[in-house]
């Protein structure tokens, strides 16, 4: 496969990103985001579950550490991330939330200076000033919003795609464990979303249980449109991977709050609260993403 089908496949799934959270928008309209993600997971599971089986003869190259890890993974990833995620969409808007989520790289190059002893190098301490510096701009402009809640409702609004950065942050290190031996990633991808699907349904069951909580209802063409959307970006993701350095696929993957932001303008003007300040707190952070993959 040549380099510019691989970065074709890498686009491909930044577009996918994009457009699972203005369907996100779109789908908690009518439908709570236990119902959303629910739905998600089911589109997810219909999809990869048939795929690896017919692909891959269990176990092929899965050991209980793999398990362990991308069950953990899966977990941070799809579960964790992915609820703070939707939530923060349904109160803050796709092109706010998606743009404080895409600061995951800053949690990872904590991580890695913390844990690992790694050095900031110049280029990447300028993105993370960058990234700083779009992230609380972005956080200024929900707070600032004509429809954002105020005061500690507020605050929690946005706290909501940062906890997601955090997840998405750690997950790779659990992922990149579950995959370091001979584990496809089609089927490491199948592994991560049953956990979390499993995980998920303890949680409704639990609450059915306790407190005589209903069941979700039934997935709406847009809860759909999202999981679609997920489980494209994921195997495009993992398949933009194999074939491109991470340093090509990621900042790819960083531009997404611009797709976003540019799609709230032409498909979601209505739900969505645009401002020239957002537009240019999201391009600085997108640049300090960059900065961050690439130094």
């Amino acid at each position: 496969m040549s380099p510019s089908v691989g970065v074709g496949i890498a686009v491909l799934a930044a577009v996918a990103l994009a457009a699972q959270s203005l369907a996100v928008r779109r789908s908690t309209a009518s439908q709570s985001v236990t119902d959303v993600v629910a739905g998600v997971f089911l589109v997810n599971l219909v999809i990869l579950v048939p795929l690896s089986a017919a692909t891959y003869a269990p176990p092929h190259g899965l050991t209980a550490r793999s398990l362990g890890a991308l069950a953990v993974g899966g977990l941070l990833g799809s579960l964790l991330a992915r609820g703070a995620l939707f939530l923060g969409i349904e109160r803050l808007g796709a092109s706010r939330a998606e743009a404080l989520k895409s600061t995951f790289p800053l949690v990872a190059v904590v991580t890695a200076v913390v844990t690992l002893g790694e050095r900031l190098t110049p280029t990447v301490g300028v993105g993370v000033v960058l990234l700083v510096a779009g992230a609380a701009a972005v956080s200024w402009d929900a707070r600032a919003g004509p429809v954002t809640a105020s005061g500690r409702e507020a605050w929690t609004h946005v706290g909501l795609p940062l906890a997601a950065a955090v997840c998405l942050g750690v997950d790779p290190v659990f992922t990149k464990v579950g995959l370091s031996g001979e584990t496809p990633a089609l089927l490491g991808v199948t592994v991560r979303v049953v956990a979390a699907a499993c995980c998920f349904g303890l949680y409704l069951g639990w609450g059915y249980v306790r407190q005589a909580a209903s069941w979700p209802s039934r997935p709406n063409r847009w809860t759909v449109v999202v999981g679609i959307a997920n489980t494209t970006y994921l195997g495009a993701y993992l398949w933009a991977l194999s074939r491109e350095p991470v340093n090509v696929v990621a900042p790819i993957l960083g531009a997404s709050p611009l797709l976003v932001l540019l799609g709230s303008a032409v498909f979601a003007r209505d739900d969505e609260q645009l401002t020239g300040r957002l537009a240019v707190a999201v391009t600085v952070l997108v640049a300090g993403v960059a900065l961050i993959v690439t130094g």
